[in-house]
Formats: structure tokens, sequence, C-alpha cells
């Protein structure tokens, strides 16, 4: 079976200044990489198609024939991996009845960088962890190896030696594609961009061989998952999980595992590293690098996917809107899980509470619970109290347990390694001059704090300047400053907008079905039953972070056709005959659907406006409650799962919540529902000696994003390899 040709490919275009397959004389000769841009390939070996020789071509790379490799693909069609490329510049020849063409090729190694910039150096490998020889240097290279495993019918999935007897006890499972086939799952493990990676499909070798890039007779559907997973931590380190694709762990252990399974089931293949964990890296261009490099590696073994979808929980939710807006043509639709849109996003509520948590603390003046909820935003204030605290997300001691041992047994070689978020990108900020560090873009310059509050009258003007006056900031290090807010380095900002490390709804995120799906857990507990008033149970993942996102999507491309919010209750129970555990696989379908229906469209259209034009007309917002009734009445899903917002949008921020630093204006009097006199007008201006949020301004470096496929060198240094549209 032929693949399918995803966005990822490139044929005869110029991109970057490299002029690919162009036919010169009599046969309209076409050459492609189809594992990779041409200027992305890695690892010494490329897929490559030649189209349009109605003969058998002669294929040379650097003037060495390579034609052996070449099989016939269709009608003047010739697919093979050529190997043998050089690090650097290689060309591609190809010739046949008369006609001729080239096509440039530039090879990087496997485990350097690709477009992410220079390596963080120290770095820990963990190949033990993951079943693989250790690694000899900081490159984590190890050997690849294979194996089967099934899924048994006690439940459990055991290892499969296809040159032993058959087991008896192998489950069959009906694919999404109406084929019933054995619940027997080949994978791949190595290490490739340093990072730890599984890919694995259903085949059962009995039927078959495993599925070439020309052919596919048994088992995988054509589809591929790309799975990311959720924390938020920065690197330096390999990372201990692939999430729950690791087959050896029994895909158990990770957020999604009922899900992955369901997939499994359903047919599709599946891939992930450890550096797409946002536990192990929040460098999101990092985690695209090591996506690009997997995928090129599938398709290198099986051929292009049909379509891509990735997904991934929390902070895997954060790496596909990012991957996709910077990135596009690696992912045809994303599904994050207990949605953020990205980590400053994420990050910054949670350094809001630490510093509201932090006055009410030291404060003498009373507060009330209700009170301190209404300035957070949140439905409950435990949140400030609970997953608040269990984030020291601006600390640059915030690095994973082996990290800290590293620096505990070497502290001269990993005295400069810091494990801020900004530090962990200072490849896209760029260093800091006057700091010697990454620099910083988190701001809270003219915030008001508790400003929809007291215009409800919930609390006073004294406690509001109080607040204000006191609550501070957070210097380089991440330390509470009472009474100074945090200032950002306005290049970090511009540079968080240029470069999408913001989601902004721009780039490739507009090009693409994305499916929110979220069990709800505002101002809830992980567990049931919920220990009353005890914040260590209140769940971080809180919902209004889905609208955040479609606003921006609305606010970039005047809709959000390409979205679709479902929300199912969840407290105590994520299992697959949970509520979320049963309604997940049917949306999964839909969204199938919806990408099945846009491969088969072969209209000329915007992206954009193919993927509304295709999407199933009974797949829409719904919420699900505990009985698992479907409702589509949105007002009624708000009153069945209320949410949450957060302490700047309480201060006025508009519900896309994409100003990372305030443009100022002086205090208005008319901001303010009470009419002030003119001592407490004076008390304003001078906790706000610079102004106050002006919200219906563009932030500060608000610009919008420069491209996409960005190449960093260091110290901030970036192009880009297509426009942002």
């Amino acid at each position: 079976m032929n693949r399918k040709v995803s966005r990822l490919a490139v044929s005869s275009v110029v991109i970057c200044g490299v002029l690919t397959g162009v036919p010169v004389s009599a046969q309209d000769l076409r050459i492609e990489v189809l594992s990779s841009f041409p200027e992305l390939v890695t690892g010494g070996d490329a897929l490559v198609k030649i189209s349009g020789a109605r003969t058998a071509p002669t294929v040379t790379v650097g003037g060495r024939d390579v034609s052996t490799v070449l099989v016939a693909d269709g009608p003047g069609g010739w697919v093979g991996l050529v190997d043998g490329l050089v690090d650097g510049e290689n060309t591609l020849a190809a010739s046949a009845g008369g006609g001729h063409a080239t096509l440039s090729v530039t090879n990087h190694p496997t485990n350097g960088t690709l477009f992410a910039g220079p390596q963080q150096t120290p770095f820990v490998c963990e190949n033990e962890v993951h079943g693989l020889e250790p690694a000899t240097d900081e490159s984590c290279a190890a050997p690849t190896i294979t194996a089967y495993n099934y899924r048994s019918t006690d439940g459990t999935w055991k290892p499969f030696d296809p040159k032993r007897p058959r087991p008896a006890d192998i489950e069959m499972t009906t694919m999404i594609d109406g084929k019933t086939v054995p619940l027997i799952n080949w994978y791949e493990k190595g290490i490739i961009n340093r990072s730890a990676y599984v890919i694995s499909l259903l085949h059962d070798p009995a039927a078959g061989p495993l599925p070439t890039p020309v052919s596919n007779e048994t088992g995988w559907n054509g589809k591929l998952i790309m799975s990311h997973r959720g924390g938020v931590r920065a690197s330096f380190h390999q990372g201990t999980s692939i999430g729950t694709l690791d087959p050896e762990r029994g895909y158990v252990g990770g957020e999604n595992n009922n899900l992955h399974e369901s997939l499994i089931r359903g047919g599709y293949a599946m891939a992930g590293g450890s550096l797409m964990v946002t536990a192990t890296t929040t460098n999101h261009v990092v985690q695209a690098e090591t996506a690009a490099k997997i995928k090129e590696r599938f398709i290198e073994l099986f051929g292009r996917p049909t379509f891509t979808i990735s997904m991934g929980t929390s902070g895997g939710s954060m790496s596909q809107h990012l991957i996709a807006q910077g990135y596009p043509g690696l992912y045809d639709a994303i599904m994050p899980w207990r949605s953020y849109s990205d980590v400053l996003t994420f990050q910054r509520p949670l350094s809001d509470c630490k510093l509201l948590e932090n006055y009410f603390e030291s404060t003498d003046t009373p507060w009330t619970d209700l009170q301190k909820r209404e300035v957070s935003g949140k439905l409950t204030y435990l949140y400030c109290k609970g997953p608040a605290a269990g984030f020291p997300n601006l600390s640059p001691d915030n690095c994973d347990s082996s990290v800290l041992d590293a620096k505990t047994a070497e502290p001269s070689k990993w005295k400069k390694v810091r494990c801020t978020y900004q530090d962990n990108l200072v490849n896209v900020y760029g260093t800091d001059s006057e700091t010697g560090h990454a620099r910083s873009p988190w701001d809270n310059q003219g915030v008001q704090y508790g400003l929809r509050a007291f215009n409800d009258d919930i609390i006073s003007f004294d406690q509001f300047a109080e607040l204000n006056a006191r609550v501070g900031g957070h210097d380089i290090d991440g330390v509470i400053v009472p009474g100074q807010r945090t200032r950002a380095n306005a290049d970090a900002v511009r540079i968080a907008y240029e470069t999408g490390r913001l989601n902004t709804g721009q780039g490739g995120l507009r090009k693409i079905p994305i499916l929110d799906i979220r069990g709800y857990t505002d101002g809830f507990c992980t567990v049931a039953p919920c220990p009353p008033g005890d914040p260590t149970n209140v769940d971080v993942h809180d919902g209004y972070h889905t609208l955040v996102a479609r606003a921006r999507l609305r606010k970039a491309n005047g809709h959000a056709d390409n979205h679709v919010r479902i929300v199912a209750h969840e407290v105590g129970h994520r299992g697959p005959d949970s509520v979320l555990g049963v309604v997940s696989p049917q949306a999964v379908a839909q969204l199938d659907a919806w990408l099945t229906n846009i491969h088969a469209d072969t209209l000329v259209a915007p992206p954009a406006k193919k993927v509304a034009a295709n999407r199933p007309a009974d797949f829409v917002d719904a919420c699900y409650p505990a009985g698992g009734t479907k409702v589509t009445n949105m007002d009624r899903c708000a009153e069945l799962f209320p949410i949450a917002s957060d302490a700047r949008i309480v201060a006025g921020s508009p519900l896309a919540n994409d100003v990372l630093m305030c443009t100022l204006k002086p205090v208005d009097p008319n901001e303010y529902s009470a009419s002030l006199s003119a001592e407490q007008l004076d008390t304003l201006q001078s906790i706000f000696p610079e102004g106050v949020c002006n919200w219906a301004m563009p932030g500060v470096g608000q610009v919008p994003l420069a491209g996409t496929w960005a190449f960093y060198t260091g110290n901030a240094a970036v192009r880009y390899l297509r426009s942002a549209n």
C-alpha cells in the first residue's frame, strides 16, 4: 500500500534557496525526500522518491551509484532508502530516458543538533532505565533493539517470540478500518537526538513481513500517533519516561495509558521519545527537533503515514500547541488532554499564586477565603495553596533529581546549570548581559491584582491598595521580593511572540483539527473521596485554559472552526470504563473521520477552509456528566462544569490572556466602580508610579509570529525556513 503525502513533504519548490528536483530534459523527473525536508536529513540516510521516470532511473549521491535501492512504486515512481550521506551537503542526481534532476540534501548527525541550536552540556544519559546499553559519551548513542509483545486474554502484555510456539492466549482486536487481527505489537527502541525513543505498530509475523515504504499487507492501519507526556521541568538529562509507549512496562503508569491501548487496538502506529516529555524538558524546540527525527526514522522504515496525530496530557498539551504552531507538517492534528496553551500561560498563574499566598500569609489585614478566592480567580483558593506550592517554576534548582545528584557529585562541572524555564531555552531567549543568565520573559508590572473583586465590592479599597503595594514579584532566582514587581527583559518578551513560545493561534495551528479533551477537575481533588480543605488534593488542570486557547485562535483567525472541545466527568476515576474512558476513543474515531475527509478532499482550497469544511456535522463541542449522557448545549455545560480563571483575568486581562508585559497607562479613576477620593487616587499612583496595565492595547513587544521552522544557532540568533502563513 502506498503511503499518502503529508504536508512535511517537499517536492519541486524553492525552500531557503535550495532548488529541489527540477527536471532539465526529456523526462519530467523529480526527486523528493519523503522522510524529511531535504535540508533536515539526519543519520546518513533518507527515503527518496523519483517521479516521472518511464524506465528504471539511475540515481547517484556524490557520484556513487545507489540505484539498486530503488523499488517501483506506481507509474513512473521509484522509492528507496539512500544511505551513505556525509554530514553536510550532498547532491542527489537522477537520470532516465535522457532526463535529469538534482537535489541538494543536507545531512546532520542523529544525536547532534538539527535546528534547536547548541545542545545542553553537561548532560545526563539514562540509557539503562530504558533497557539500552550504557552511553559512552554525552551523545547517549546505543544500539537499537527490536522485539514483539502481545496482549494476553488475562489482560496483561507479555513478550512474544515469533521463533517459539505461538501462545494460545493472544487477544484479538478489530482495528478502526474493520479488520480483525491478533494483538501482537512490534516495536523498536533506541536513541535519537540523545532521547530514548520507541516506535511500535501492530504486526503478526505469521501473516507476512513488516510493512515497508511501498507495501503494507498486515496489521498497521497506515496512521501514526506521536505521543507527548506531561510535567514541567528543565532538562540537562535524557529523561526516564517515554510515557505510555514503553512496551517493557506494559503500557501502564502514564496519564493516557487507557487511551493509548485503545489506539493500539485500533491499529495506529505509535512513536515518541523521552525528550518529547515536558517533565523532561520545557524546551519545545528540542521537543520538535526530537519529534522530527523520530518521525523521519518511522518514515524510513514504513513510509509516510496517511496522517499523523499527536496526543498528550497537561505538559504534553503545551508541546502539541507549540509544535503545531511553529513546526507545521509534523502533525496533521493535535489531541491535547487537560490542556494548557503553552508553558508561559501555565506557569504565570502559579507564580501569581505564590505572590498572593506570600502576601496573605504575611499581612495582618483580615481576608476571608471568599475574598482570597475572588482575587485568585480560582474556584477555590486552595488552588494557590496546593498546586502552586508544588511548582518551583522559576527556581534555578527546579531540576530533575538526576541533575541535582550530578550537581552534588561534580559541583565544578555543573555549577553553571540553572533549571529555570528561560535558562532551559537560552538558545531561544539569548543571554542577559547584566545577569549573565538567560533573558527572562516574566513580568507583572502594572498588574492590578484583585481589580474585578474591588469593582464588584468584594474587597475594600484598603485591601486592594495594600495587596498591590506589597504583593511584589520574583527575582532572577525565583525568590519573592515583597513590594518590588517583576520586570521582564523586553527582548525576551518580543522573542517569545516572534518565535512562537506563546501559543497565539497562528502558524500551523490555524490549519489543522484540534481535539481538546478534558476530564473535569476544577476545584476538585484527583482522588475520591476528596479530603475537605486539603490543598494537596486540588487538581492543577483547571478548564479555562481550553477557552484561552480558543480565544487566541479566534483573535488570530477570526474563528475557531478547527477546534472541538470535549469535557467529561472524571473526578476520582480515569479507567477505561469511566465516562472519560468511554468518551475519549469515540472522540478519536470522529477526529480520524475528520482527517479522512480532509485527505479525500481534492478541491483546491486554503487549508484552514478545507479543515472547517470537512469536520463531521455531529462533531461539536459537548460535555458528558457523570451518567455519560452527551450534552451539546454549552450553556448547560457551563452549569454542569463551572470553570475558573486566574489572577490576571481578574486584574482585567481579556480571555486570550496573551499579554506577557503590559503597556502601561496612568491610573484612571474611571476604571473603578467606586468613586475614589483624591487621597485614594494618590495612593494608587504611588503604588503604580509608572502606570497600570492598559489591557485595551497590545502588550510590550507583542508582535506577530515571524515565521515557522525556526533554526537557532545560539544566543537568540534565528532564521526561519517557512513563512508564518
